[in-house]
């Protein structure tokens, strides 16, 4: 198995045992009372890592800095209550998944124009059996 497929499927797995596991948590707290407690047991666990392990922490050039906030702002201003809201406001947490799960089409389609890479007739399939399927769950 190639690595990268074996933390895919790692992921996946874990990603589903998290918003059962939060769904209860979910139904009772609205977003940001979640970010704010979540946010302070990250911190406190990434702070005793980097205490205990001696971590030294790289200074991100003027650029790369620019990009992690953007990526943050877009995580936690658009993704994460985007998802949060989703799965509070369904029946079946599986169903919000199942329509956030077109990520991976949306990625495809992206990166084929970024990088040319070649469709085939296999990967057109591939793409209407995930819509197919997504339209069928939900």
């Amino acid at each position: 198995m190639e690595t990268w497929l074996f933390y895919a499927l790692m992921a996946a797995v874990f990603i589903s045992v998290r918003d059962i596991i939060s769904l209860d948590f979910i139904k009772r707290f609205d977003y940001i009372q979640y970010m704010v407690i979540a946010n302070i047991i990250i911190f406190m666990g990434t702070m005793a890592y980097v205490i205990t392990t001696g971590f030294k922490i790289q200074k991100p050039n003027l650029r790369d800095f620019g990009i992690i906030l953007v990526r943050l702002l877009i995580v936690y201003f658009i993704i994460d209550p985007s998802i949060y809201n989703s799965i509070k406001n369904s029946d079946n947490p599986g169903y919000a998944k199942s329509v956030i799960s077109l990520n991976t089409l949306f990625v495809f389609i992206i990166a084929t124009f970024i990088y040319k890479s070649k469709i085939d007739l296999k990967k057109v399939a591939g793409v209407i059996l995930m819509v197919g399927g997504s339209y069928f769950l939900v």
